[in-house]
């Protein structure tokens, strides 16, 4: 029974340390391409590639909708600024679609549950 034990432990601790690796590399990798106290946006889930957008404190301003460039429709996003971002399925900000609240500070977000469009950004907690 010990021996079973000790086996299950031992199995347990590398998979999540396979599984942990990856992630933090990608972490990396993600926050390489998107600066402190920015929004960046992937057209694939993942953050595959370079951001499709990026967008800053000084060029969005606060509690406004901002639209997401045509042609871009989000499917992984990191949020690097210190401040609250919703996200939105509607390029008008609508609640009628789908549209979630963000923690700043580095949130990365490889496979957002929808299409994101629009956001919005609010002032600090």
């Amino acid at each position: 029974m010990r021996r079973r034990l000790v086996c299950a432990l031992a199995l347990t601790t590398s998979l999540l340390t396979a599984v942990g690796a990856p992630s933090a590399s990608a972490g990396s990798a993600v926050a390489a391409s998107c600066a402190p106290g920015q929004v960046c946006f992937w057209t694939e889930p993942g953050f595959a590639g370079a951001p499709a957008a990026t967008f800053e404190l000084s060029g969005a301003n606060v509690e406004q909708c901002v639209s997401l460039p045509n042609g871009v429709d989000a499917l992984s996003f990191a949020n690097r600024m210190d401040r609250y971002v919703t996200m939105y399925q509607s390029r008008e900000c609508a609640t009628e679609g789908d549209f979630s609240t963000y923690p700043g500070e580095g949130v990365f977000v490889p496979d957002v549950p929808f299409t994101v469009r629009a956001f919005q950004i609010w002032e600090k907690p």
